[in-house]
């Protein structure tokens, strides 16, 4: 097969073999000893951190305290869970630590950390804040002022959200408790088809502090084009498709200047411009 070819292609071919056979030594020699260089560059650098680390906590720069501002409805003791205290507080990732406590609750919106040097950890929840209940077919969400949805109803927990280490935070655990459960179950429910695209008009409604506005339990939208007001005592103010707003504030008028006394009627029917009809 080789008898064709020249003696000059012979000594060629056979110096690409020895090329070949080369190269291969030299990599196998050079991988090997990149491997051992590697190794022990990890060994130092393992060695050198360790060092360090001993050092920084030798000088007091240990993490004793980790405080945690601003949070009603997240649960401290999973944020507690997410910091190794055994590290010093410069080997603290605030930006991995950041990520890993979003993640912990639903709630969370925002999160600061901060080293406080030497010792403390200090981190600040921002939290979503609950406006209302929508009720969507047979679900019912806790949403913000925006209509996001925060949290679906029947995961809400009312366990305490702060570490009960000290005998004496047991009373004002109970009182915390107590107080988010309020503050959840008074939240007015809003309901009806598309009842989120027209949320301004809750908003506007619930920030005009009057009497009626402080007895609202539920908005309900009718058809996507008006609103029903259910009070506390389950009257129901049927508002018209036109001037919504002025209607309302033509009742707490009524409210707040004559005798016309709400708890005697089941209905107040405001549809119908310049007119209301009432029903016991």
């Amino acid at each position: 097969m080789l008898s064709n070819v020249t003696r000059s292609q012979r000594r060629f071919l056979r110096k690409c073999a020895l090329f070949i056979i080369i190269t291969l030594f030299l990599t196998l020699v050079l991988y090997s000893s990149l491997e051992k260089i590697t190794n022990r560059f990890n060994y130092y650098f393992t060695w050198c951190d360790e060092c360090v680390s001993s050092l920084l906590l030798n000088n007091g720069f240990t993490i004793d305290e980790v405080v945690v501002t601003g949070n009603k409805f997240t649960n401290e003791k999973d944020i507690f869970n997410l910091i190794d205290r055994a590290e010093p507080i410069m080997y603290v990732s605030l930006s991995k630590l950041i990520n890993s406590i979003q993640s912990v609750s639903k709630w969370i919106k925002n999160v600061s950390v901060h080293r406080i040097l030497p010792n403390t950890v200090k981190i600040n929840i921002e939290e979503h804040e609950p406006f209302a209940m929508w009720q969507d077919n047979n679900n019912t969400s806790i949403i913000d002022s925006e209509g996001k949805i925060i949290i679906d109803k029947t995961h809400f927990d009312v366990i305490p959200t702060h570490d009960a280490r000290v005998d004496d935070r047991s009373q004002y655990q109970s009182t915390e408790i107590a107080e988010r459960k309020d503050l959840i179950d008074n939240l007015v429910v809003i309901t009806g088809q598309n009842s989120l695209s027209n949320l301004k008009f809750v908003k506007d409604i619930l920030e005009n502090k009057t009497q009626l506005s402080s007895q609202i339990s539920s908005f309900i939208s009718v058809g996507n084009r008006r609103w029903n007001i259910v009070l506390d005592n389950e009257l129901t103010v049927k508002l018209p498709e036109d001037n919504p707003y002025g209607a309302w504030d033509y009742l707490n008028h009524l409210h707040n200047t004559t005798d016309f006394t709400f708890s005697d009627w089941s209905i107040i029917d405001m549809r119908i411009a310049d007119k209301i009809f009432v029903k016991r």
